[in-house]
């Protein structure tokens, strides 16, 4: 039997879970900081670690928001 599933092209939440990236490392590299927006080579997604942990923590606080 075959599950009743709504089609993503018309489900909104669906639709934002498709756009978001599901982890840092699915960010392309963009020439800077995805953070701070220093400027970078076209390899690297983060200028330091910490530019890497403050995005990491700012979007699961914004992904998650309190209730």
């Amino acid at each position: 039997m075959k599950a009743d599933h709504t089609d993503d092209r018309t489900d909104p939440v669906r639709q934002a879970e498709i756009a978001q990236p599901k982890s840092i490392a699915d960010l392309k590299p963009k020439g800077a900081c995805w953070y701070c927006n220093q400027p970078l080579d076209n390899v690297r997604r983060f200028c330091s670690k910490t530019c890497a942990d403050d995005y990491r923590i700012e979007e699961e606080a914004f992904n998650n928001p309190p209730p």
